[in-house]
């Protein structure tokens, strides 16, 4: 077996406090208009967005790096392990935020039982949940993938992905949706299939097959080129988001400030691997599940204390969603079989 990516652990703790973020800044904005008096927020909300690509980077880099040099793909041990460590607790966590949906606002999710099962396959049991039915995916074309870029060579791979992705976020433009309207119920749903995020995880893959060579080139590259890239590409977010007025996961710009994000992360986590960042990183999967529901019930009282979408209700959603979801995940893995809630 290889050994541990050592950076692992430091890019999915950024990355996971990305999708924190994002959440936290959405809460902020939900009585301002994100243009104008929300401006710092939407601006939080939109560099947050490097997160969830990030994510399938990195699964692809992880997944390469362990399966690629194998002579024979372990189907029977790897889909075991995934249905253990991942499926389960998101079986899990789909029944308990279904639960918790129709408790605390029932108008909104699947609202019979019904419903309810087809949203375990589309994962809209609750917001968050769809990044794991991405993930089945990506794990079903696994196999395919490992012999396509053994054939055809890992940039062609990355290449032809990049096309499939590309084709597959323009389905989601305002333009595209004005001309094409049919495209409009798959661009409606097209967060929940992998062609959106094709082209992350083959790129990952080919950083996991070359995981090398690239650490000798992020050791080579200054880091503040590293950053002057990150700062222009995060430039460009902004100016999608705030001129052009696209926003979300599915711009152009957003690819490439996400590449140079796990750039910028794999960089600095040769300074500093077991930060509390780290920290953070080795509950990634605990986080992700557990942080919306902390949300949600500080959002119950936070209005009680706080002027709405003020600095002081946002710092103090922050800290605590990352405070209580980070405490309540460590103490979750101290029970008898806690893989079942959090993963391993």
């Amino acid at each position: 077996m290889r050994g541990k990516i050592e950076e692992g652990d430091f890019i999915k703790g950024v990355a996971i406090f990305g999708v924190i973020l994002i959440h936290v800044t959405a809460y902020s904005l939900r009585t301002t208009q994100p243009l104008t008096e929300g401006g710092l927020f939407f601006a939080m909300n939109q560099l947050g967005r490097f997160c969830v690509p990030v994510f399938f980077m990195l699964s692809g880099l992880l997944l390469f790096y362990r399966y690629f040099g194998e002579k024979s793909f372990p189907a029977r041990r790897f889909y075991r392990r995934r249905m253990l460590y991942i499926l389960v607790p998101y079986l899990v966590w789909s029944l308990f935020y279904w639960i918790y949906g129709r408790l605390a606002h029932p108008d909104t999710g699947p609202g019979t039982v019904g419903e309810a099962f087809l949203a375990l396959f589309t994962g809209e049991a609750y917001y968050h949940l769809y990044f794991i039915v991405v993930m089945v995916q990506f794990y079903l074309l696994l196999p395919l993938l490992i012999r396509a870029f053994r054939r055809f060579g890992g940039l062609t791979v990355v290449s032809f992905s990049f096309l499939i992705s590309l084709a597959a976020i323009s389905t989601t433009w305002r333009e595209m949706k004005a001309q094409l309207p049919w495209v409009l119920p798959y661009s409606e749903n097209t967060i929940r299939f992998f062609p959106v995020w094709f082209f992350y995880f083959c790129l990952g893959g080919w950083m996991g097959v070359h995981i090398g060579s690239l650490r000798r080139w992020i050791q080579r590259v200054p880091l503040a080129a590293v950053l002057i890239f990150f700062c222009a590409t995060g430039l460009l977010v902004l100016l999608d988001a705030f001129f052009r007025k696209q926003t979300g996961f599915f711009q152009v710009s957003v690819i490439a400030y996400s590449v140079a994000s796990l750039l910028l992360w794999f960089h600095l986590a040769q300074w500093r691997p077991n930060s509390w960042i780290a920290r953070l990183g080795r509950h990634s999967f605990g986080l992700y599940l557990i942080h919306p529901f902390v949300l949600n019930l500080l959002s119950k009282f936070a209005p009680g204390f706080f002027s709405p979408a003020s600095w002081a209700e946002f710092a103090f959603m922050l800290v605590c969603v990352i405070g209580l979801s980070f405490g309540t995940s460590v103490l979750l893995r101290r029970l008898p079989y806690s893989h079942l809630l959090t993963g391993r």
